[in-house]
Formats: structure tokens, C-alpha cells, sequence
């Protein structure tokens, strides 16, 4: 089927994302691999090529505009294809369309759930009559979420059987200031939300955790099925936890669809799982009532975006000139600032109060500015030393198609996993 292709081409290379994969790759290709990056401006292409040795990686540049290009010039010539060119709403359904009708597998770092739920149904069926893997959501959202997940349950299983396993995972930042917590979005983020709200999708939509899921496919907790939007103590933790930043949508749905597929095969995580995830505040702001404060307005402004969703209305006017705004400005943030921030993810599986698994992922760097550049480069290695076919086909989640297994793996991209 790859007969005669490169191992993998990274489309949007230029870019901030697609920059810091290439020098990620500069550092651990080691051996001769023969692949293609690609994107509008030829003579940062070019620069880029130059950087490798010819005998370590031979280089192959395209000249390629989404808009316009025959992408069939480059999905034809690779195994994957590795998409980092945003926004995903614009460009992501004719990059899959050529990678199908050329038989590429296709992998990205998108997080709009209504674009993805889009994909599912448009593509899963014919990616499974040809066998490709087309693979969203395979950075910080929502890859280490997701092979969390499934390390924990999978744990759990082995010595508690026949038990309703509930996941919650909560998201720790470090090395963020209070007043400085705003500017460290990436651009890449806040261009999504701009679009997710100029797009206009059903709130049912990203409110529903099964939204990517047949309905028929899992079962799951009436109790614990819908999303936790608020801002609450948490007394165990000793700290207050609010919505998921970036996105409090992508992950649970994501989650929720490798249940689904895995329980295909007999793998999945049981009747009645469930999942929960949230985002502690308390590393962030320094004093107690600042903690109480920043927790309450970052659980409003979650509802806020979800209210200028639907009619036009001035509301909703008000928040696309507000994110479009942000979404333009030139991110301030330093190298040196990006390389101070770190994050942690501490996962729990409950099968009753007795009986927890617990975990932690330390992962180095901006999760968006740093860390996603590094876990998608560590994984194109992977999946160029390792064969494809035969595995799980269509539109399917990181868990599914890579496994707890590759969490070791991320150590090499400064992403550390450990059993509590």
C-alpha cells in the first residue's frame, strides 16, 4: 500500500506549531528517513531543509496553499499526514478527502468537537473500507487525556472487575502568574474559538460528552454523563477547580468515543464509565480569595461564550469582535516564558470508594506553545518505525489508535508518567 513513499509529511510546517516540530525532529532523527515538509513560504522551507544533514534526513519541500493546491501531490506521496495548519473548520475536510482518495493515513492537533462529530459522519465509514486512520485531536487535546484514561481503567480493570469505574483527571499549571494567566492562550487557541463561535454550532453539540459516539456503541452514567461547567471547592484536593482551559468540550467527547470503539473489540471501560475533568486554579492564583475570584470568572466566561452561541444577538456580537480581537494580537510571550511553564494531570480511577487507581503525567513546557509541537513529533518516530495496517481504521481517537502503551514513549518529549 506505501510502496515507494516517504515516511510522513508535515503540512503547515512553517507555522508556529509546524517550526517547533521540525526542530524537535532536528534533535532526534537519527537515522536516514525520507520525508516532506510542506507549506506556502518556500524560503522558510527551504531554510528549514538546510538545517538537516542529507544523510540523516533527506528533505523533501512542497510549495502547497490549502485553499488552492492539489494536495494529492503531496498525501500521494506519504504514508501520513500530519496536518498543523489550522483553522481545522477551513481546510481539515480537504486535506482528508485527498488523504482517502490517496490512501494516506491522516493525523492532527484540532479540538473543535463539532467539526470532528462532522468528520465522523462524513468519513469513518469510507476510512474503514480502505483501512486509513485519520486521527484528530493528537495534541495536548486531547492525547495525553486520552491514553491517561485508558492506563488508569485498564489498571483498575485488572484488579477490580465487574465495577462501574468513574474517571476524574484534573489539570494543574505551573510557573503561571496570576496577572499574566490571560496572554499565555496560544493564538492557534484563541483563532479556534473564534471560529468555533463564527461557526455557530449547536451547543448540544459540545455539551454532550457522547456527541462522537454512536449512541448504541457505549453505555454510560446518566449521573455523571453531562459536563461540569462551575466553579467549586474541592475539599479533598484543598483547592477550587472551574472548567477545563483551553477547552472544557474536546476531551470528555473524545474519551467518551474510545469507550465506544474499544468496546467494539471487547476493550472498552465498562458499563457505567464515566468521566470528569477539571482545571485547578489554586497553582495559579496565590491567595486564597484570588483563587475564589479567578475560579468564578473563568467558569462565567465558559458560560458566556456558550450563551453568544445561537440568535444573533448583541451578545453575541459583542463576544466574535472580543475573540476575533484577541485572536489578532501578536502573542508577548517569550521563549523563556514558554519554557517556564509546565503542566501535571493527576488521574484517577474510581470503582467505588475503596478501590482508586491513581496517576500523574508531568508534562515540560506550554502545553499549546511547547509540549504539543514535541508529543506530536515523538509520535510521528513511533509511527514511522511501526507498521500501520492492521490496525483499527476510520475517524478514531489517539487511545484507539496508539495506546496507554505509548505513554513511555513521551518521555523523550519531556512528558513523564508515573503510578501514585
Amino acid at each position: 500500500m506505501f510502496e515507494g513513499r516517504c515516511a510522513f509529511a508535515i503540512v503547515g510546517a512553517t507555522g508556529f506549531t509546524g517550526r517547533a516540530m521540525v526542530s524537535y525532529l532536528q534533535q532526534r532523527l537519527s537515522k536516514p528517513l525520507t520525508w516532506i515538509i510542506a507549506g506556502r513560504d518556500v524560503d522558510s522551507l527551504n531554510k528549514m531543509a538546510a538545517g538537516f544533514a542529507p544523510a540523516v534526513a533527506p528533505v523533501v519541500v512542497e510549495i502547497l496553499d490549502l485553499g488552492q493546491s492539489d494536495l494529492s501531490k503531496v498525501t500521494g506521496q506519504t504514508r501520513w499526514l500530519i496536518n498543523v495548519a489550522g483553522p481545522y473548520a477551513s481546510h481539515g475536510e480537504r486535506v482528508i478527502e485527498s488523504c482517502l482518495e490517496t490512501g494516506t493515513h491522516y493525523l492532527d492537533i484540532s479540538g473543535e468537537v463539532d467539526v470532528i462529530a462532522d468528520w465522523i459522519e462524513r468519513f469513518h465509514s469510507r476510512a474503514k473500507s480502505k483501512n486509513i486512520q485519520v486521527i484528530p485531536a493528537s495534541g495536548f487535546e486531547s492525547l495525553p487525556f486520552d491514553l491517561m484514561t485508558q492506563a488508569v481503567v485498564k489498571r483498575s480493570q485488572s484488579l477490580h472487575i465487574n465495577r462501574q469505574v468513574h474517571v476524574d483527571v484534573l489539570l494543574s499549571y505551573y510557573g503561571l502568574g496570576w496577572a499574566s494567566f490571560p496572554q499565555h492562550a496560544s493564538s492557534g487557541t484563541l483563532t479556534t474559538a473564534w471560529e468555533t463561535l463564527r461557526r455557530n454550532p449547536a451547543k448540544s453539540t459540545l455539551l454532550n460528552p457522547l456527541s462522537l459516539t454512536d449512541a448504541t456503541a457505549t453505555e454510560i452514567s446518566d449521573s455523571k454523563s453531562s459536563l461540569c461547567l462551575d466553579a467549586y471547592y474541592d475539599a479533598e484536593y484543598a483547592i477550587w477547580r472551574t472548567p477545563l482551559l483551553p477547552g472544557p468540550f474536546i476531551n470528555p467527547a473524545m474519551i467518551h468515543r474510545s469507550n465506544a470503539l474499544l468496546s467494539h473489540s471487547g476493550q472498552g471501560y465498562g458499563q457505567g464509565f464515566s468521566y470528569h475533568e477539571s482545571m485547578n486554579v489554586s497553582s495559579i492564583a496565590p491567595w486564597p480569595v484570588g483563587q475564589s475570584v479567578l475560579a468564578h470568572t473563568l467558569a462565567s466566561g465558559t458560560r458566556e461564550f456558550l450563551a453568544a452561541l445561537g440568535e444573533d444577538s448583541v451578545r453575541r456580537k459583542s463576544a466574535l469582535a472580543l475573540w476575533q480581537g484577541l485572536a489578532s494580537q501578536p502573542s508577548k510571550i517569550s521563549a523563556k516564558d514558554l519554557d517556564g511553564v509546565n503542566y501535571q494531570l493527576d488521574v484517577v480511577a474510581n470503582r467505588g470508594t475503596e478501590h482508586q487507581i491513581k496517576s500523574r503525567l508531568y508534562g515540560r513546557g506550554h502545553p499549546g506553545y511547547r509540549s504539543t509541537a514535541n508529543m506530536v513529533a515523538e509520535i510521528i518516530l513511533g509511527i514511522s518505525d511501526s507498521p500501520t495496517e492492521g490496525g483499527v481504521s476510520g475517524v478514531i481517537t489517539p487511545a484507539v489508535a496508539f495506546g496507554a502503551e505509548w505513554l513511555p514513549r513521551l518521555n523523550q518529549a519531556g512528558i513523564e508518567h508515573h503510578w501514585l
